[in-house]
């Protein structure tokens, strides 16, 4: 199961163009041990800046579950809501690697200069932080090379099909 939402507009590249980490089904009741596993690879990725993993699928793939489920691996206890319409959101963690989740949602930029006034280089200039950004492909020009790119694509009601890679 190679090719899952890697094709047509808006996606990050071809299968051919990417290195997969890790690809799998994954159920709703297992999401946190998903999430878990990422979180073991996302600290491999640290270096002087911070990490970026840049999430992609269609409405209701599950990009925000999936930051919900990270969140609760970093230990943040309050709710981590969509930032569609805040655009970026940020949570400290208790987690020792990354003291800071921000979570963003690039859907409404419609052009990369709108990311100046949120501070955006800051952010990947800012160690020990993790960044999820949601609609990533809509702002992949600004995104660090060393990105992570997760896929979630929907198989059925509660089954998503993940895609980790490098590009």
């Amino acid at each position: 199961m190679i090719a899952c939402g890697f094709s047509g507009s808006g996606s990050f590249g071809t299968v051919m163009d990417m290195n997969i980490v890790m690809e799998r089904e994954v159920q709703k009741d297992g999401l946190d041990q998903f999430a878990r596993e990422v979180l073991s690879l996302l600290k491999k990725e640290v270096g002087d800046g911070a990490v970026v993993l840049a999430l992609s699928g269609d409405l209701g793939a599950g990009k925000t579950t999936f930051t919900q489920a990270l969140g609760r691996q970093l230990g943040i206890t309050e709710d981590i809501t969509s930032p569609t319409f805040t655009i970026m959101k940020g949570y400290e963690t208790t987690d020792e690697t990354f003291a800071h989740l921000i979570h963003m949602d690039a859907y409404r930029i419609e052009d990369e200069d709108e990311l100046r006034p949120l501070r955006f280089t800051d952010i990947l200039a800012t160690p020990q932080t993790l960044m999820c950004v949601e609609w990533a492909e809509l702002i992949k020009g600004a995104l660090p090379a060393a990105a992570l790119h997760l896929t979630l694509s929907i198989k059925d009601e509660t089954t998503r099909t993940a895609t980790l890679s490098h590009l």
